[in-house]
């Protein structure tokens, strides 16, 4: 292992890069480091740390965008951006420690389901420097020739393997002045899918709910009477007068609404949803599986999961994160394939598991895989970056 560089400027980053291509070293690019375990496993001989790329460049207040270093925290910006009544619409695992640059490398979308809430969606434009140390900008000046792609939309997801997010330019939204939380029975059935459709066609009535999860007993999540059946969960946000009693819809729906959040106990409840992903890395001998589909094969299959440990969906998301046992594997491979709409990814696993067992189901397809290598050739055609991460 040749180390770690912690460049502090676009100039450093393109120094280590170019250094390492030149050395023919593989590379892996690190920010806070709370999902640095997504993928494959990654051969690296050098770290790039990016976090010394920190602080906000410029914050259009009226525009509602802010240019920030791609080092930044969520949280810290969110700090800086409180007193303008602004928020950054990401809500990473530990947001603290979660920098803005590995968020939207690792695309996640998060629980928030306010129209344009994903990574991809929130980030207007992006510099990056590549593997040989060329720096690039989307959406202005490209040095070097890469037209035909949307760098943006690239770079969203692509877990370091493309280039180093250095600077990210993102949309934000007004803060609510106040939120409230619906908490909701669910049948333990796999009829769990109708149910939920029926809540959530009763909140969409109203001003738009801002979050939603449905929740098995066992995750500890503050708030949830332990009687050991899942709940659904929206959260209201807006103005006050808004978000003071959810709408009654809602409560018929569900046949009586189990809780009421807020407060402080609400922000704890949805921290811990928040977190979920980056615990599941803390149970000893667990994977933690991210799956994505439809939200009726979504529910169904997170029923499924729950016999294994608990996961947690975002039905409006399309998307839900498990926590299982390695030595269920199989079985739990078993019931995602009962619903042919839904993929999962192995994000974390114990040991050297990843390097025994494939990572993506089902694996991408001939196509996807072509398409993603070519990519992958006209922007690191060295192959230095996190090599072996993603499925070509």
């Amino acid at each position: 292992m040749a180390g770690t560089a912690a460049p502090a400027s676009e100039e450093g980053v393109g120094r280590a890069l170019a250094a390492a291509s030149e050395a023919g070293e593989p590379v892996v690019l690190r920010g806070g480091g709370t999902r640095l375990g997504l993928g494959a496993p990654a051969r690296a001989s050098r770290i790039v740390d990016l976090g010394g790329l920190s602080g906000v460049i410029e914050h259009h207040v009226s525009d509602l965008t802010v240019e920030a270093w791609a080092g930044t925290t969520v949280g810290a910006l969110n700090r800086e951006l409180a007193p303008h009544r602004q928020l950054l619409a990401l809500d990473p695992p530990l947001p603290e420690r979660a920098t803005l640059g590995g968020v939207i490398a690792a695309g996640d979308p998060g629980f928030r389901v306010f129209p344009g809430s994903r990574p991809r969606d929130l980030l207007l434009g992006l510099s990056a420097v590549l593997a040989d140390g060329t720096r690039i900008r989307s959406g202005g000046r490209v040095v070097k020739n890469v037209t035909g792609y949307e760098l943006t939309k690239l770079f969203t997801g692509s877990l370091g393997t493309l280039g180093a997010i250095t600077r990210v330019t993102l949309r934000l939204r007004a803060l609510p002045e106040a939120s409230r939380t619906v908490v909701a029975g669910l049948p333990v059935s796999d009829a769990v899918d109708q149910f939920a459709d029926r809540v959530l066609a009763a909140a969409a009535a109203a001003p738009g709910p801002a979050a939603v999860a449905v929740v098995p007993p066992g995750t500890g999540l503050p708030g949830l009477p332990e009687d050991g059946g899942f709940r659904l969960a929206i959260r209201f946000e807006g103005l006050r007068e808004e978000a003071a009693m959810p709408p009654e819809g809602v409560a018929t729906a569900a046949g009586g609404v189990t809780v009421f959040l807020g407060g402080p106990e609400e922000e704890q409840f949805w921290a811990g949803v928040r977190d979920f992903p980056a615990v599941v890395p803390e149970r000893e001998g667990a994977l933690g599986l991210a799956v994505h589909g439809p939200p009726g094969a979504l529910l169904r299959t997170a029923w499924r999961l729950a016999a294994f440990g608990p996961p947690v969906a975002f039905p409006d998301q399309r998307h839900a994160i498990a926590s299982i046992p390695a030595e269920d594997f199989e079985a739990a491979l078993g019931a995602l394939q009962e619903e042919p709409d839904v993929s999962a990814v192995i994000e974390t696993a114990p040991g050297d598991w990843k390097r025994n067992h494939p990572v993506f189901h089902p694996p991408p397809s001939a196509a996807v895989a072509a398409l993603s290598s070519r990519i992958k050739a006209a922007l690191d055609p060295e192959g230095i970056l996190a090599p072996g991460r993603m499925p070509f």
